[in-house]
């Protein structure tokens, strides 16, 4: 695989955990990437994630599948699962960051439109409307958003919409977090 783009799958799956449906791995307070996942029913749910030094999973159903019950996600079920054995397993391992390929471009982005900014920068809040993301060189996207249009975006929504959560969001732009 190209390390370039072998980075960048790292990278979104970090947001999975910063951002995303498996935040609950954030108090773990070291770099780690994951994936969460939910069928229908919910007759499965499951987590795949892990740190440079060490990838698990969990997974969770029936033989004979069933429904687990309404409210059983991947985030809310196998990601806790997940975190009670690597708080055990990851304690005395060394915190190890994910290292960049060579050529990487990481730039800020207004994590609702998808477009660059320049003015504002990422915060560690779950929440930010400025996020990092890695890019290819040359891929990056061409086009931008002040500090004005976005502190006017969250502030003040154009006439007659109405500001939706991330979860909305990403639900309608079939997000990947």
């Amino acid at each position: 695989m190209n390390p370039l783009t072998a980075y960048q799958v790292v990278h979104i799956m970090e947001g999975v955990i910063q951002r995303g449906t498996a935040t609950t791995l954030r108090s773990l307070d070291r770099p780690m990437f994951g994936k969460t996942g939910t069928t229908s029913g919910p007759t499965n749910v499951w987590f795949v994630g892990g740190s440079p030094d060490l990838v698990g999973g969990v997974y969770l159903g029936y033989d004979r599948p069933r429904p687990l019950g309404g409210r059983a996600q991947g985030g809310t079920v196998a990601a806790p699962i997940f975190k009670q054995f690597a708080e055990v397993v990851m304690k005395d391992m060394p915190v190890v960051p994910f290292k960049a390929a060579p050529g990487i471009r990481m730039v800020r982005i207004d994590r609702r439109s998808g477009r660059r900014v320049f003015g504002a920068w990422p915060t560690t809040d779950p929440k930010a409307a400025v996020i990092w993301e890695a890019f290819k060189p040359e891929s990056e996207p061409r086009r931008t958003i002040r500090r004005e249009e976005l502190v006017n975006q969250v502030l003040k929504p154009t006439q007659g919409a109405t500001m939706r959560s991330d979860s909305e969001f990403l639900q309608s732009q079939g997000g990947i977090y």
